[in-house]
Formats: C-alpha cells, sequence, structure tokens
C-alpha cells in the first residue's frame, strides 16, 4: 500500500506539469501566432500603401510646388489635386495630404489635402495654410526626419478597438535636382484587421485546446505505461530485495524498456543477483575452514579486478595521465577507486573509502561502485549522482554501513571539474606551481540518511594542473607511537614530486609512508589516485577566433565534431544529457546541410557562432552558399510510414522541434541560420 500511494503521488505530480506546460504552451502558441498574425497585416497594409503614396507621388510635379508657394494654385495645381482626389476615394483612403516642413520640425505648409467623406467626416484643410508641429509627439517628429532626411518611406500604425484603426504611410517627393522637395502622407483605415483578429483568436484558441487537449490525453497514457509503472516495479523490487534477504520476485522483467529505465532494472537485477551470489560464496567458504585461505585469495584478486588497472588509461586521450593504487588492510578492503569516460568530452573519476573491515565493506563497496558508475553514464551532475545512489545505498541498509566519497566530472577540452565531496578527505590540488588542499564544506556521507542534498563545486584545471585524491588509510595510518601520518605531512611530501609521473608521484607517498610506519602494521586500506590534465592538443579543426565566440572551418563531414565540441563548450557543467542530445541533432542538421549543399563541388566554410547568456544558448550558422531558407521545406507527414514519405524533411522538423526558435535571412550575399534553446 505505501508503494502504491508514492506511486500515485507520483503520477499526479507528473501529470499536473504536463497539465501545466500544456496550458502554457497553448498560451504561448496563440500569443505568438497573434503576434505573427498582426505581423503579416502589418506588411501588407505597409506594402499597398507604400504602393498608393508612390503612386500619388507620380501625380506631382515637385519642382512647381515653389512657385505654387509664392503664386497661389494654377490649372497645374487643380489638375494634381482631382486625380490625388480620385486616388483618395477609388482606394477607399481616409485622406492624402502633401505638406513641406521647416529645417527646424516646428511647423509645415499644406499644398494638398484631400478628404474621402465616405470614410472620415474631416474637412478638407485649405492650400497654403501652416500647421505647427509642436504639439506632436517626439514620434511622430521622428517619423518625419527619418523621411525627409534618410530619404525613405515609411508606415506607422494607430491601432483603436472600435474601427480597428489605421496606417499612415508618408515617402519623400524630391525635386528634379534630387533634393527632398515634400512629403506625400497617404492615410488608409483598417476596418478589416477587428473581424481578421477576432475570427483568428477564436480558431487559434479553439484549435489550441483541442489538440492540447488530445497531447496531455495521449501524454499521460504514455507517460503512466513507459515511466510510472517501471518506477513502481523497481521500487517494489528493491523494497523485496531488501525485505527478502537477497530474494527476487522477477518483476523486474516486465519493465521493456530500452531507456535509463531499463538500464537501471537490469543494474538492480544484475546488482541483486551478484550481491545474493557473493554472499553465497562467503558463507560456504566460513563452513570451509580449510578453504578459506584460497577463496579469500580469490576474492582479493576479484576485487582487484573490479578495479581498473591499465595505465595509461585511453590512449586516445592525451588530455589526461593518470595512475591509481589501492592496497587493502586485511584481504579485501572497503576502498575503491574508479575512472571511466561519460561521453568522448567528460571523464569521471571516483575514489571512496567504505566504513569496516573486510568482506561486508568489500560488498558494500561493490554495490556503490557500480551503481556510482551506472548512475554516470546518464549524468555529469556529481551532486545528482550522489543524491540518486545515495538513497538507493540507503534501501534495506541493514548492517549500518556508509561510503565516504570524492567524484569529479572534467571536462576535457574546457578544464572545467565538476565535484562532489560526501565527507571524503580533501584531495592535494596543485595549480600554479604550488600544492594547497581543494577543501570545501563536505556533504554527508552515502547511505548516511535518505533524501541528503549534495552540493556541486567548480573549478578550471589549466594545462599541468594536477590532483591527488586518497582515502584516509594515508593521512590516519600511525607509527609505532601511535602518532598519526597527518595531512601537514602528506602536503610536505607532495611538495617534492614536481615535475614527476603520475607512477612516480605515488610511488614517492607510499616510500613516505613506510618509512613514518617503520612497518607498523597497517590498519585501514590505502587508496591513492593522481591526475594531470595536459589539456586538448591543438588540431587542424581548431579555428576558433575572437576570444572563442566563433568557429570557422571548412564546411565538411569531418569537422562535426569540432563543431559540437566547440558549442558543448559554451554549455553549463549541469546541462542534463536530453537536452545535450537535441541540440546536438540541430546541430548536425543544419552543418552537414551546408556541407552537403551550400557550395555544390568547389567546397567553402562555414562559421558558427555560439553564445550562452543563461539561461539562453544562441547559435548562428553562417554560410556563403546558395540561397537556401532550410525552413519554408514541408513538414513531413509522421502518419505515414518511413517508405511512403517523400525523402527529406524530418531533420529540419527535429531541429525546430527540439529548439526554442529557428530562424532564417540572407543578408550580404550570406545564408544566416540562427537557433536559441533555453538551458533549465
Amino acid at each position: 500500500m505505501k508503494n502504491k500511494i508514492k506511486a500515485s503521488v507520483l503520477a499526479f505530480e507528473l501529470i499536473l506539469g504536463v497539465v501545466i506546460f500544456g496550458v502554457m504552451m497553448c498560451m504561448v502558441n496563440s500569443y505568438v501566432g497573434y503576434n505573427e498574425f498582426k505581423k503579416e497585416l502589418e506588411t501588407m497594409y505597409s506594402n499597398i500603401t507604400q504602393q498608393l503614396a508612390k503612386t500619388g507621388a507620380s501625380y506631382i510635379d515637385s519642382d512647381k510646388i515653389p512657385y505654387w508657394l509664392e503664386n497661389g494654385p494654377d490649372e497645374d495645381w487643380e489638375a494634381t489635386y482631382e486625380m490625388l482626389d480620385d486616388l483618395t476615394k477609388t482606394a477607399e483612403l481616409a485622406y492624402i495630404y502633401v505638406t513641406t516642413v521647416t529645417p527646424d520640425y516646428k511647423s509645415r505648409t499644406y499644398i494638398f489635402d484631400t478628404v474621402n467623406p465616405l470614410v472620415v467626416t474631416s474637412e478638407v484643410i485649405p492650400f497654403g495654410k501652416v500647421s505647427s508641429l509642436e504639439n506632436k509627439e517626439k514620434s511622430y517628429i521622428d517619423n518625419l526626419r527619418e523621411v525627409l532626411e534618410e530619404e525613405k518611406g515609411i508606415s506607422w500604425f494607430v491601432y483603436k478597438d472600435d474601427d480597428g484603426g489605421h496606417v499612415t504611410t508618408a515617402v519623400p517627393l524630391y525635386y528634379s535636382n534630387g533634393k527632398t522637395a515634400a512629403i506625400i502622407g497617404i492615410v488608409k483605415p483598417m476596418y478589416e484587421i477587428k473581424e481578421y483578429k477576432q475570427n483568428f483568436l477564436h480558431s487559434t484558441i479553439l484549435y489550441a485546446v483541442i489538440f492540447s487537449a488530445a497531447f496531455l490525453i495521449l501524454y499521460t497514457i504514455i507517460l503512466f505505461f513507459h515511466t510510472i509503472r517501471p518506477i513502481l516495479f523497481i521500487t517494489q523490487e528493491t523494497h523485496h530485495f531488501a525485505e527478502h534477504h537477497g530474494e527476487l520476485s522477477g518483476i523486474l522483467k516486465k519493465i521493456k524498456n530500452h531507456d535509463e529505465l531499463g538500464t537501471l532494472a537490469k543494474a538492480v537485477e544484475k546488482m541483486s543477483l551478484d550481491l545474493t551470489r557473493y554472499i553465497e560464496d562467503l558463507t560456504h567458504t566460513t563452513a570451509e575452514k580449510e578453504r578459506l585461505s584460497a577463496e579469500l585469495n580469490v576474492a582479493t584478486q576479484i576485487q582487484a579486478e573490479m578495479l581498473p588497472r591499465v595505465f595509461p588509461p585511453y590512449k586516445n586521450h592525451k588530455e589526461i595521465e593518470l595512475f591509481a593504487s589501492m592496497e587493502p588492510a586485511k584481504e579485501v578492503g572497503g576502498d575503491f577507486y574508479d575512472f571511466y569516460m561519460i561521453d568522448d568530452d567528460h571523464f569521471a573519476v571516483v575514489v571512496g573509502d567504505v566504513s569496516g573491515k573486510g568482506v561486508p565493506a568489500a560488498l558494500f563497496m561493490v554495490i556503490t561502485k557500480t551503481l556510482l558508475k551506472d548512475t554516470a553514464m546518464h549524468s555529469v551532475n556529481p551532486a545528482e549522482i550522489f543524491s540518486y545512489v545515495n538513497n538507493l545505498l540507503c534501501e534495506g541498509n541493514e548492517s549500518g554501513l556508509f561510503v565516504t566519497c570524492w567524484l569529479g566530472i572534467l571536462t576535457l577540452s574546457t578544464g572545467e571539474l565538476v565535484f562532489a565531496n560526501a565527507g571524503h578527505n580533501p584531495p592535494v590540488f596543485f595549480h600554479n606551481n604550488e600544492f594547497t588542499y581543494l577543501k570545501t564544506k563536505p556533504n554527508l556521507m552515502l547511505a548516511g540518511m535518505e533524501q541528503t542534498p549534495y552540493t556541486d563545486h567548480t573549478i578550471t584545471l589549466q594545462p599541468g594542473d594536477g590532483l591527488f585524491i586518497y582515502t584516509d588509510g594515508i593521512t590516519e595510518a600511525t607509527d609505532s607511537k601511535n602518532e598519526l601520518y597527518g595531512e601537514e605531512r602528506l602536503l610536505n611530501v607532495m611538495q617534492k614530486t614536481k615535475g614527476l609521473s603520475c607512477r612516480e608521484v605515488l610511488e614517492v607517498v607510499r616510500k613516505d609512508i613506510d618509512t613514518f610506519d617503520a612497518g607498523a602494521q597497517q590498519f585501514d586500506d590505502i587508496t591513492m589516485l593522481q591526475m594531470l590534465y595536459r589539456g586538448r592538443e591543438k588540431t587542424d579543426n581548431d579555428f576558433s577566433g575572437d576570444g572563442g565566440k566563433s568557429l570557422k572551418l571548412p564546411a565538411e563531414d569531418k569537422n562535426l565534431q569540432a563543431v559540437n565540441d566547440f558549442i558543448h563548450a559554451k554549455l553549463p557543467s549541469d546541462c542534463d544529457m536530453k537536452t545535450l542530445n537535441e541540440i546536438d541533432v540541430a546541430v548536425e542538421e543544419i552543418f552537414v546541410n551546408i556541407a552537403h549543399y551550400a557550395y555544390g563541388e568547389g567546397g567553402g566554410f562555414a562559421e558558427v557562432l555560439c553564445d550562452f547568456d543563461a539561461p539562453v544558448l544562441r547559435i548562428e550558422f553562417i554560410d556563403s552558399g546558395i540561397a537556401f531558407n532550410p525552413l519554408e521545406r514541408s513538414e513531413p507527414d509522421l502518419t505515414l510510414s518511413a517508405d511512403e514519405r517523400e525523402i527529406g524533411g524530418l531533420g529540419i522538423f527535429l531541429t525546430k522541434k527540439f529548439m526554442d526558435s529557428v530562424e532564417y535571412n540572407y543578408t550580404n550575399g550570406q545564408n544566416h541560420l540562427i537557433m536559441t534553446k533555453t538551458i533549465s
């Protein structure tokens, strides 16, 4: 019953989150759609009035304006007025006016003014009337300056709830010598916009509600069967395992997921089977005393084989140099170290110390090491990894064992090291030719208490920086007088290791411990791990410039990894894997399209601009290839099978789906495609 209650609360929280998200998306889509609709209408009205203004301007002989102002209207003025008046009525305009403006923009003189009585009730302003501009708003004066001084036509819009509003478009009139003579203004009412706006909002909201409701229902069903139910099964199995002394109920076999939950279920099942088998082996060994020594030797070998022993660990990653060792006080111990590549740019290193000695500590070490590695494969956040593993270790921990642990995840391309400390000794940090303790306030050890919060800390390693991570078997080693080795002595001996390899550093420290204890019995496991950060070597694909905000390189498929590395370096260290994968898919689609289609067989360059202004990531691709807007491509019909669908379109569809916004423009002979994404 307890598990069902927890599952119901989880289901409620997840479904409530989906509902809130759906409502927000419905509102956002409606708002964005209305804004786009409004922009299109404004563009349409602007184009129409710009053309009408140019037509009206063609009726006017600008060179005669000074003559009319001095001598008054003549036959040419009358003919021009009739044409402008006809244009006002046939185009259903409110009015057309032609004015000259004083250089100080304080007044203007009317040359022509037509009024459409079917549209407005205003009176015609007589020829030659001088009107003050001093009571006009600054924006209005700025519009006049832009028309007369920058010599371009502009439009501005006034919206009203009763009739929809109107648009005013003004263009300059020129003398035959090219100088600006006057302004012709076109005012057109926008009756249609009110009805269009209401119809658009009603239809948009209706469809948004229908589609959102359908999505929420479908997503809720998928969420329950794909996420909530597997979590319930895993929770039930772990409780069953703890309460029945390692016996499995078999419920995990019902989980068919191929994602992290499926991996976790298999890891729990495998861990349970391995642990049960291990306990049975040790029980049998205890009953057969004559085979105890041999069995313990086997256990020692097994434990040694579980720890990485190949150095250097990764020949294709020259960014790191590493060496480690673990010496148990008895045949088997509770200390452990581990290191592994999470992905091509993230390297994890962990050192832990289980309370107690012998077989129980070794078993708990196996569980902890396995859980840490399995969890780290799905996260690059040490605090998040510790929180998850701590809760698992607390379940059924009847023996009361706990683990002190230090976990760091290094981004090889940037040197950024994110680490968390669960009650462990502070590592020795070598930086700027100095050795210091990397001291932070440690959190509670693992398996000490459920729901314990853990904290991430971040430093940036420079090439040549190093870390010496160890267990308290070193600092708590005692000599014949029962005096402790201590942190100060360790720091002093580390001063003698400058310039040595990682293996040589461990040899120097171990030799100093032996000198100190003078052959006294070793009471605790001794584990040491030395890591040096060499930095990533420059390659032919390193084209970055301007402070690392841009990357220019040949538009070739082989350079995709360099683009990914460049963008990954801008992301926050706690960026989740799902978001990272979505960004990678979008980047690959755009860059590969440039590489394949922008330049034909001749080839060319692509420039990538990337900037992270928390919480928004902005990526811009620039190429000088043929003009092509991939956003105009029709979306694929996902209801058809892969064989029935037309080839192409799926990649840009996924790009638009994964990114918050995707925009395209063609400027100065270059394609610009800009993507943004909010990193939670």
